[in-house]
């Protein structure tokens, strides 16, 4: 039960940030508190989270447990606080353009409603590889860490069987899929910000995998792609 306990405060922190970035725009611009897209889909991945957390507690606690580790910390090396920073800002950056595109810039109009709801099966998509990463790798921490003290292995199976860092792939699916569904094509303009990014993040953390697991250069071998499948 204190695992779902601390996994559902860690949703309700997540829940709280998005608020602040993306409602909170919108209120202060156009006064829409109660945004009807944006409290749609605050009231949506609310569920998903509170749902997913309690499976995850159940089938895979050892995962969660991984994933409310605290995203800094004083093992973790200078370069990646730097990299974190910097995905953890892309991210930011990309939910509040969302809404003062939307309410303010309009700079490339709004999508269809057909563009508009592929992009929300887009997001849905990207939440369902999140877990899926999750699930399947337990020490896929917030992180870069040496974690062969804790009996690290590499996990080559699933999602990683087609690309080194699903994550990543995930967290740009899920931005691009709900910033075109609460209406601003040119978010996918801030996929670019992000990216880049995710790129520093990438060197960072394959520097410590190289040092830390013996198999991971003959994986890179194997699974060439970083990020997105077939391309890079």
């Amino acid at each position: 039960m204190g695992l779902i306990l601390r996994g559902l405060a860690g949703a309700a922190t997540q829940l709280v940030l998005l608020y602040a970035l993306m409602i909170a725009p919108a209120g202060l611009i156009a006064g829409e508190w109660f945004w009807p897209r944006g409290t749609q889909l605050l009231a949506s991945y609310a569920a998903l989270l509170g749902v997913s957390t309690v499976v995850m507690a159940v089938i895979a606690p050892q995962s969660l447990e991984a994933r409310l580790r605290r995203p800094a910390s004083a093992v973790q090396p200078f370069a990646d606080k730097w990299a974190t920073a910097s995905v953890l800002a892309a991210l930011a950056s990309s939910v509040m353009f969302v809404p003062l595109d939307v309410f303010w810039w309009h700079i490339l109009g709004p999508p269809s409603a057909n563009v508009a709801s592929l992009a929300g099966w887009i997001a849905v998509a990207g939440y369902a590889l999140c877990l899926w990463v999750i699930f399947v790798n337990a020490f896929a921490i917030p992180i870069v860490a040496d974690q062969s003290g804790v009996g690290q292995v590499l996990v080559t199976s699933g999602p990683y069987a087609l690309v080194r860092h699903p994550m990543y792939l995930s967290f740009l699916l899920m931005q691009a899929g709900a910033g075109v569904w609460l209406g601003s094509l040119a978010s996918l303009g801030m996929l670019l910000v992000t990216f880049i990014a995710l790129i520093l993040r990438v060197i960072v953390e394959e520097r410590m995998l190289v040092d830390t697991l013996p198999d991971y250069d003959a994986y890179r071998e194997n699974t060439r792609c970083r990020i997105f499948p077939f391309v890079w």
